[in-house]
């Protein structure tokens, strides 16, 4: 008999599995038509909530959790059929009288464990995919935001049964107890440092896993950029929700030619999201928590002196100039409103550099210049790689997201997120009686021999 307190709900959704892997593509597509009803229908509830835990402006709740998952949802419903569609493969000549087949099937009983950063966006849009997908599903949202934790589960109650969907709400020893459940797949978003831990705590049950975590996402400024144009849209990556995301701009290199005049714009377009005498109108969200807006308080060397601002745990926008490659703010993922601008005489020296960093989650480049962005591509890695904008390639669910090695495993969004909580099983059918295999059992005779030289020759 198992101690662990979330064993019967594990049993619950197991019991469950097989029935909804056989769910038809009505009923899925039933499932997330009335998750898109209700999501509408709930918006203001996730509002209030997300704004109750860091101070989101309703809009950008909108923009970055809400949308983000109704087109997820509904780009998957229009493509549903066609991802469940079987495979049938070719024969080759060797095997005359098979024949195979590639299904799509659920993978089971999947956990996805959610960040604060974006609490509904990354922890109902993971969950389309495994819905579509045919998978019994627990969600872990984040403790450190409990509103919207709270409002989650409430959503999930209302709208799903027991035996198909549930929130389980906790802290570290709740995700501790989980993890050690033989889940059919883990989904992860959050930290590299936590994501070696699930990943350590999957491989004792042999369990997949996704993790998307982050890293050091840089942005180089080429001499011949619109430097009005890139500033906009470095600001916009980065200052959305008060710079907590993981693909936000982490650090700038511009080239020395226009660092400076890239300073001043950069400046003047982080005032249309930070107004320190009219607070209450900030299109700003908030620091998460007490701990993570004291921690940027040390990074940046910046001494606040507006109290309103330190009840609110608001930290406005800065631009660090000069920072040098080994600085403190050099070494970590920034995750908060502060852009150190680092300046390169070439390329070159800008690729140096992302190369010392582990691969990120997202490299982008502003150039008109071809060959620049070529240049690149082919001398760095990364999950994405965008040229002349940030962070909207988000936005699409027909592209994958995801990293690679540090800063993530596997991919999310569209039919890549389908097959992440997918088992691609073959399905072999061979004939009754003689077939091309069986010349080859032993003994091996010296026609059997002559069958393997054709074989290795020609088949």
């Amino acid at each position: 008999m198992s101690n662990n307190p979330f064993q019967s709900a594990f049993d619950k959704l197991n019991a469950n599995k097989y029935k909804l892997r056989n769910r038809s593509l009505r009923d899925r597509i039933k499932s997330l038509s009335a998750l898109e009803k209700a999501i509408l229908k709930n918006r203001q509830n996730f509002r209030e909530a997300v704004f109750n835990d860091f101070r989101k402006p309703h809009l950008e709740t909108d923009i970055t959790e809400l949308y983000v998952v109704l087109k997820e949802i509904r780009y998957t419903k229009a493509r549903l059929r066609s991802w469940m569609l079987s495979e049938n493969i070719a024969t080759p000549l060797a095997l005359l009288g098979t024949s195979a087949q590639v299904i799509k099937e659920s993978k089971g009983v999947c956990l996805i464990i959610a960040p604060w950063n974006y609490p509904i966006n990354l922890c109902l849009g993971p969950m389309v995919s495994a819905i579509a997908a045919g998978n019994a599903i627990v969600l872990k949202p984040s403790e450190h935001t409990p509103h919207t934790s709270a409002e989650l589960k409430k959503f999930i109650s209302a709208n799903f049964k027991e035996n198909e969907v549930m929130v389980i709400e906790g802290g570290k020893e709740t995700s501790e107890q989980l993890l050690t459940l033989p889940f059919d797949h883990i989904f992860f978003t959050g930290s590299p440092g936590i994501g070696t831990l699930v990943m350590e705590s999957a491989a004792k049950n042999l369990t997949s896993v996704t993790l998307e975590l982050g890293g050091k996402s840089p942005v180089y400024v080429h001499h011949d950029a619109d430097i009005k144009d890139a500033a906009a849209k470095i600001n916009a990556a980065k200052y959305v929700n008060s710079g907590q995301s993981c693909i936000a701009p982490d650090y700038v290199l511009a080239h020395s030619d226009i660092a400076n005049e890239l300073a001043d714009e950069l400046k003047i377009a982080s005032c249309r999201f930070y107004d320190p005498e009219n607070v209450e109108k900030n299109s700003y969200a908030s620091i998460v928590n007490s701990d993570q807006y004291n921690r940027l308080l040390m990074l940046s060397g910046y001494e606040e002196t507006n109290e309103n601002n330190k009840e609110l745990r608001l930290l406005p926008p800065m631009i660090v100039m000069d920072v040098h490659p080994e600085s403190e703010l050099m070494k970590k993922e920034i995750f908060g409103p502060i852009m150190p601008i680092l300046k390169v005489q070439s390329e070159k020296e800008a690729i140096e550099i992302m190369q010392k960093h582990h691969e990120t989650l997202a490299i982008y480049i502003f150039s008109r210049n071809k060959k620049i962005k070529e240049t690149f591509r082919k001398g760095t890695s990364s999950g994405s790689i965008c040229y002349n904008e940030c962070a909207v390639q988000f936005l699409n669910p027909a592209l994958p997201f995801g990293g690679i090695h540090g800063s993530g495993i596997g991919r999310s969004h569209g039919k890549a997120g389908f097959m992440t909580f997918s088992n691609e099983r073959v399905v072999f059918n061979q004939r009754i009686g003689l077939t091309t295999a069986k010349l080859l059992y032993p003994p091996y005779s010296k026609f059997k021999k002559i069958l393997v030289d054709l074989l290795l020759k020609y088949f």
